[in-house]
């Protein structure tokens, strides 16, 4: 990163490492927290591209992590089936719909689940339902890959609301961000899109490497109040995100 300057670099660097630490215990959090503050030096797209890589390598992490968790699953080869269908589409919807509309939207299904948390605490999706929103709940989520690049929102949203064990669910939501990042760093490597940026990439996993080990240690000693209240705190931070994203703030 010749082109920016040490204090620059710091920030990126605590940026990365503050979203590595936020994905390591509640799942979601790396492009969330770091995508910002890189895309404040380095232009959007320049940012997205750069934090593919690390993402798709701290899912990869978390799966392994958090494998014991996949048999207590719900659902997800038809959320990982209709993901990677909506992916593709949501990448021909990004040419033509306006992202600020969609990040609206992301918004409002984030928001109206909280409120829904808050007046009914008890709230869980029993697998009668889930059978038969499953397929819609993937598309959408990977609708929303392709066309914002910003898939947690809705997958994180969702399988919450199954009440898994923690593995279960950090097994679920990490399973289909994987796919759709994958899907992603394919899509960037044969339009040229990493063509300067590789290093960058590398360098952005350096405080990935350092914090996720320490995120992994918190995770498996926090209790399913506390995990669960993160999760919610993501959320709301994530929904603030997409607000500010429909206003042009970032």
């Amino acid at each position: 990163m010749s082109e920016l300057t040490p204090g620059a670099v710091a920030v990126i660097a605590l940026a990365v490492a503050l979203g590595a630490f936020a994905k390591s215990v509640t799942g979601m959090g790396l492009p969330l927290v770091s995508v910002p503050v890189i895309a404040t030096f380095l232009g959007v797209e320049t940012a997205v591209v750069v934090m593919a890589l690390p993402t798709l390598v701290t899912n990869a992490w978390m799966l392994l992590a958090h494998r014991a968790g996949a048999s207590q699953t719900r659902d997800l080869p038809v959320l990982l089936t209709t993901g990677a269908v909506g992916v593709v589409v949501g990448t021909v919807i990004l040419r033509t719909a306006d992202p600020r509309w969609l990040a609206l939207g992301l918004a409002i299904v984030i928001f109206a689940y909280l409120a829904m948390r808050i007046l009914h605490p008890a709230l869980v999706l029993p697998p009668s339902i889930t059978r038969r929103l499953s397929p819609f709940v993937g598309a959408a989520a990977g609708l929303a890959q392709g066309a914002t690049g910003v898939s947690g929102p809705v997958v994180s949203t969702y399988v919450h609301a199954y009440r898994l064990p923690p593995s279960a669910f950090l097994f679920s939501t990490n399973a289909l961000f994987q796919v759709f990042v994958t899907v992603q760093v394919a899509a960037f490597l044969v339009t040229g899109l990493y063509r300067g940026r590789v290093t960058h990439s590398l360098l952005a996993l350096i405080p990935v490497a350092v914090v996720f080990p320490l995120g992994l240690g918190v995770g498996r000693r926090i209790d399913v109040k506390r995990f669960d209240a993160a999760i919610l705190a993501l959320l709301f931070v994530s929904g603030l995100k997409q607000v500010a994203d429909a206003l042009g703030v970032f």
